[in-house]
């Protein structure tokens, strides 16, 4: 809480938390309401410590063992009681984490629009210190001249927007905004075997979808500027094996350009068309994960799957996570994605 004031456990009927890696993270706290004949007064319904937009921080995990605790931090956004018939009152809590509040489109404050020479890690930076987050920054490559924000466009969807023109992600932790490559071409510290410590496991694969190359044509202020992306630039040493065998068979062979964009260098351009190329692939194999709850799973890691077949297993990276703790105890359920 805001104050540091601590809830007591017994109050607390199931906690969900719920993070990836395209969105902020969410949480809901269920409270066991109660109702004091004597007073005539709810015990959490008009608390203080509940009120929309009070900052808390979540501490989920294991009190003792190897595996640790970790912590989310958002801010209460909605107070939801549920007035029962039979007289049982349930009071639910949901809030975001503080990239929500990079949603908002400033009122009465001024907005940076344009940026120059600057790298989109340096925009990063600036967007972090304004909204009083630490920022953990990668340093991206490429210096633009200008770099334009839309009309009405928060600091949130701007960020998402350059972030995957350059093969990057963001998102907040705690107070900490991470700007960085994704970190999927690395095998896992945690691996899952079927029969061990797999709940549920449902992957699923698509050939629908693949692009074999993707060709980026733009110009600079005299010049055309034509770049292509083909399967060899985007795949890992932990990546599916076979990748390039199927792209050969497919029988319907997608090539995607890009035209129309003003680019700066051929540096750009390649950089553009390997992002979007990783981009249309990524959900080439993808599925779900559900496993005895563990704090360290969070988005934006690797895992291995083994025993799975030889299709399905390898290394996955986590896209969203969702931890829930409640009566059945502690679960962790995953959303992946194979790693190119």
């Amino acid at each position: 809480m805001d104050k540091g004031e601590t809830l007591p456990r017994d109050s607390i009927s199931s906690i969900e938390i719920d993070e990836n890696l395209e969105s902020p993270g969410m949480f809901r706290i269920s409270f066991n309401e109660t109702f004091d004949i004597h007073t005539q007064k709810f015990k959490w319904l008009d608390d203080k410590r509940i009120d929309p937009c009070t900052k808390i921080i979540i501490t989920y995990g294991y009190t003792s063992g190897s595996k640790k605790q970790e912590k989310f931090m958002g801010r209460i956004k909605s107070v939801s009681p549920s007035f029962d018939p039979t007289g049982i009152t349930t009071l639910n809590v949901n809030g975001y984490d503080l990239s929500h509040h990079l949603l908002k489109i400033p009122k009465g404050k001024k907005v940076k629009k344009n940026y120059r020479n600057v790298k989109y890690s340096d925009i990063a930076e600036d967007i972090a210190k304004n909204n009083n987050l630490t920022p953990e920054i990668e340093v991206s490559g490429i210096t633009y001249d200008n770099v334009n924000r839309k009309e009405n466009e928060s600091d949130y969807r701007f960020l998402r927007r350059i972030s995957e023109e350059i093969q990057y992600e963001f998102f907040v932790r705690l107070k900490t905004l991470y700007f960085r490559k994704p970190r999927d071409n690395r095998d896992g510290d945690v691996t899952f075997e079927l029969g061990k410590n797999i709940i549920r496991f449902n992957p699923r694969i698509s050939i629908a979808n693949l692009v074999n190359e993707v060709e980026v044509r733009g110009w600079d202020n005299k010049n055309s500027i034509v770049e292509t992306a083909k399967i060899t630039d985007i795949k890992s040493k932990v990546g599916f094996p076979d990748l390039e065998n199927i792209m050969k068979c497919s029988q319907d062979k997608k090539i995607e350009v890009i035209e129309d964009r003003v680019v700066r260098s051929s540096e750009e351009a390649k950089n553009l068309a390997i992002a979007e190329l990783k981009k249309r692939n990524k959900d080439f194999i993808e599925g779900s994960l559900q496993c005895i709850g563990d704090p360290t799973l969070r988005p934006g890691i690797t895992i291995n799957i083994k025993k799975v077949g030889e299709r399905f297993s390898g290394v996955y990276y986590i896209r969203g996570t969702k931890h829930i703790i409640g009566a059945d105890g502690y679960k962790t359920e995953l959303k992946v994605r194979r790693c190119l």
